[in-house]
Order: structure tokens, then sequence, then C-alpha cells
């Protein structure tokens, strides 16, 4: 049976205006939708509070190979900044296995389009975010999710490259407390990628999940960690 209220943990960095306008908005989105949610203000992660943590993935121009999976280095002007963004999710799927509950993430920039109802679904981790604005290749993805009935389906494939190919984006999504035990064994194993990286289709099959119409949009501009 679904939750009848379900726990939305919203990361925000409450000492930055704009993450704090940006997460009022995704509040009053919340209320104006009528969403059946618990909003949990979430303190972010900060390049100040990661200690040593190193960053295991490639850097802007660099690439590497992992099980066969090519890793191209993300855009970044503070590779700090990527290890904080991860360990904030990081955290929030420890905090999923912890209540052992499905929980929703929401970064700041987050935006209800439509009201939230908890439902049954099939899979490990549910993106909600329409893909336009929010990722690369994000017009193939939206055709590919348009394309699909509505309702819940696969995450496409979007590139042909063998590059991580994950939700669209991170700022919207529902995981299950299996599935977050999985991706906190495997950050374990391969070290600090982005978070969106790791979260792909090819370390996690048929795992990944997105559902149309899209309950998110991401609210442009607001990005903090790149």
């Amino acid at each position: 049976m679904a939750q009848d209220t379900m726990k939305a943990f919203a990361i925000y960095q409450p000492k930055e205006e704009l993450s704090v306008i940006a997460f009022i908005r995704l509040k009053h989105s919340i209320e104006n939708q009528e969403c059946d949610l618990e909003l949990v203000p979430f303190s972010a992660s900060t390049p100040e509070t990661i200690g040593d943590l190193e960053y295991a993935y490639p850097l802007e121009g660099e690439t590497k190979t992992v099980d066969n999976l090519k890793l191209v280095g993300y855009r970044c002007s503070d590779v700090k900044k990527k290890i904080a963004c991860t360990l904030s999710h990081l955290r929030l799927w420890k905090k999923c296995v912890e209540l052992n509950e499905e929980i929703m993430i929401l970064e700041h920039d987050a935006l209800f389009v439509r009201r939230f109802k908890p439902f049954k679904w099939d899979g490990g981790v549910l993106g909600l975010n329409n893909p336009l604005g929010a990722t690369r290749l994000s017009k193939v993805f939206y055709a590919k999710a348009e394309a699909s009935e509505d309702g819940v389906c696969n995450c496409p494939f979007v590139d042909e490259q063998n590059v991580p190919q994950g939700l669209a984006g991170n700022s919207a999504y529902i995981i299950k407390p299996a599935f977050a035990e999985r991706l906190i064994n495997k950050v374990e194993e391969v070290g600090i990628w982005p978070n969106d990286a790791l979260m792909c289709n090819q370390l996690f099959p048929n795992e990944l999940k997105i559902i149309t119409p899209f309950y998110t949009k991401v609210q442009g501009g607001i990005s903090t960690t790149t």
C-alpha cells in the first residue's frame, strides 16, 4: 500500500540567498499544487564540510574507463562543490535506509507543476523531473519520454556513447531503501562520483524509472554546484 503522505527532503543552503529564494519557491509550489508531501528542509553539504573526501571521477577535459563505461569529466569551476553535492545526496540515501521507507529527494531548484500523491511503482528510483533545461541532450530525453505511454516507464538511453546515462538531473526523485543501500555500497566501491553519473542505467539496469506527465521542472539559473 502506498504511503498517505511522503517525506520530501529539500536540499538547500540556508546561508545562500539564492538557494533560500529557490527553496521558498519550491515550498510554495508544493502548497499551491496541494501535494501530499511532508516537506523537510535539509541543509546541503558544502565545500567547507566535506573533510578530506577525494573526487574519483575525471576532471573537465579528462576521460577514463571503468568496467567498459566511459567517464567524461563534467564542467565544473570547483570540484569541491561536486563532492559536496554528491555528499548531500549520499546523506539522504543513508536517511532513506535508516527510515526504511520511500522518500522523495529534491534540490532547491525543483518546482512542482502538478499535484503529487504517493502511489505504488516498480523499480529502485523514480525521476519526476521534466528534462528540458535540466540535463544534456534534454530534447532527445523529452522526445523519448513523451513517446512512451503516460505512467511509469524505464529511464531512456539518450546518448550513442557508453557514458553514464540516468535521470534528467537529480533535482526531484523518489528512492526506495533497498536501492539507496545499493547506491551507498557503490560509492564505497568506486569512490565519489557526481551523484547523477553514479545513478545510471548501466550500473543499475532496469532500476531507473521516470514518469509522465512530469511532476516537476527546474527553476533555471540557480545551480550552486557548477
